[in-house]
């Protein structure tokens, strides 16, 4: 399987937070028409390369997931992980937050 996302591992506590991004993306900053914008950073996104089966069973068990790039966000749609109006197109870009309480 091809690892096409960078993804690290967060922990907090008891808290497990993911960020996780599409690998070309790390270290860009994504700006949209309106000012907005993502620092992709390495040490927020950098941690490893990952296969979607380990990004999918990652995200599973985390509190709270980061993701910026449009095939991370579709993958994790496409699982039923995440949810559509849990997105927003930045730059073209599509970003998710997913946060379990």
């Amino acid at each position: 399987m091809s690892r096409e996302f960078y993804m690290k591992e967060h922990s907090v506590g008891t808290t497990k937070i993911i960020g996780a991004c599409d690998k070309e993306l790390l270290g860009r900053i994504i700006k949209d028409e309106t000012g907005l914008e993502v620092n992709v950073a390495e040490r927020f996104y950098g941690g490893r390369l990952v296969d979607k089966e380990e990004l999918l069973e990652s995200i599973q068990n985390a509190s709270s997931v980061n993701l910026v790039g449009n095939r991370v966000v579709k993958t994790v749609l496409e699982s039923g992980l995440g949810r559509e109006d849990n997105t927003r197109k930045i730059g073209g870009v599509m970003f998710m937050m997913i946060i379990r309480i």
